[in-house]
């Protein structure tokens, strides 16, 4: 059994979409769940990754913290 207790939870709007977000952060291998084809639990600085690789690119993305 596992706990991780310090996570980011990445839902996109379609399993594609969060894909390409994990392309580009380079963190699809790190991707410790997926909750569903459009969810991905990741540790979080994995998160922060993902949001900063977003932001770079101009993109927005709703962050909830």
């Amino acid at each position: 059994m596992k706990f991780h207790l310090h996570v980011g939870v990445i839902e996109a709007e379609s399993e594609q979409s969060l894909q390409e977000a994990l392309v580009i952060a380079r963190c699809e291998a790190r991707v410790l769940a997926r909750l569903a084809p459009n969810v991905a639990v990741l540790e979080r600085e994995d998160a922060q990754l993902l949001i900063d690789a977003l932001e770079e690119r101009g993109l927005h993305p709703k962050v909830a913290r």
